[in-house]
């Protein structure tokens, strides 16, 4: 497994957004990799007004991978969602997705995350058209995915900020309704303290679809911070055969590099 960080170019983030490093990709690179993380989880607005070939040559420059794509703000600032009932809302979501997948598809395992472009149940008409639109949403970005050979990780929220598939048991459904081997489970610590009864035991279940891993500890700072119990979900990981990147999506505070740092010392033992 690879200990990855999050960080943005984007200047528009709320301050309790948990994404841990803010502003030019240089100077946020050179600090993840000086701290001793492997990976970087990039969080981008609109793939296509990125400069795909300048973000390949500096994380080269800085030994990093790029581990992950977040797409949080395709929801929650431009309003775009695979379940709208606007057609013009559900055909900028899957476009933003399709982009993001050109930009993940230079790597050999970046994973394209889908937390809330996937929209809100709430949002909808009924249940059964979101279901509809979701699955039309996924099936054209999946067969889209296949092309390039890049994973979706559907990420499992909780409850409170999400209305639809919260834990590991619903993601696994998902997976079987869509059957797209392209479309992997993208697990949270932060929210499987919150929706799983054993955690150790939703791991092992999840197995093989396991696609990306998000870390943040029970209040949703460093890791170390809160109470989670991070070498219980390490050790489930490593049994469930998972060796891709843990992708340390929480809090900055109270710093940026404090966070970074904290993080490092308590997951770097572990792996």
């Amino acid at each position: 497994m690879k200990l990855s960080m999050t960080c943005t170019e984007m200047t528009h983030l709320r301050a309790k957004a948990p994404v841990v490093f803010r502003g030019g990709l240089e100077e946020c690179l050179s600090q993840i990799a000086s701290i001793g993380y492997n990976g970087a989880e990039v969080h981008i607005h609109d793939s296509a007004l990125v400069d795909r070939n300048e973000m390949k040559r500096l994380l080269a420059q800085y030994g990093l991978e790029l581990t992950s794509i977040g797409t949080g703000t395709a929801y929650g600032i431009d309003h775009l969602s695979l379940t709208s009932e606007e057609k013009e809302k559900r055909q900028g979501a899957v476009k933003r997705l399709k982009d993001h997948i050109l930009t993940a598809a230079d790597y050999d395992h970046a994973v394209v995350i889908l937390g809330l472009i996937r929209g809100k149940v709430a949002q909808c008409s009924s249940l059964d058209l979101y279901k509809k639109l979701l699955m039309e949403g996924l099936g054209e970005c999946c067969d889209f995915a296949a092309q390039y050979g890049v994973t979706l990780g559907i990420e499992l929220m909780n409850r409170y900020e999400c209305d639809y598939v919260n834990n590991i048991d619903e993601g696994l459904e998902l997976l079987k309704q869509v059957g797209s081997p392209w479309l992997k489970l993208h697990l949270d610590t932060y929210h499987m303290n919150i929706e799983e009864g054993n955690i150790r035991e939703a791991i092992l279940k999840a197995g093989d679809q396991i696609g990306h891993v998000h870390i943040a500890d029970s209040d949703r700072w460093y890791a170390g911070h809160g109470h989670y119990d991070f070498a219980e979900t390490a050790a489930a990981l490593k049994e469930a055969g998972y060796e891709h990147a843990l992708a340390v999506e929480s809090f900055n505070f109270p710093d940026p590099i404090c966070s970074a740092e904290k993080s490092y010392e308590t997951m770097s033992k572990l792996i």
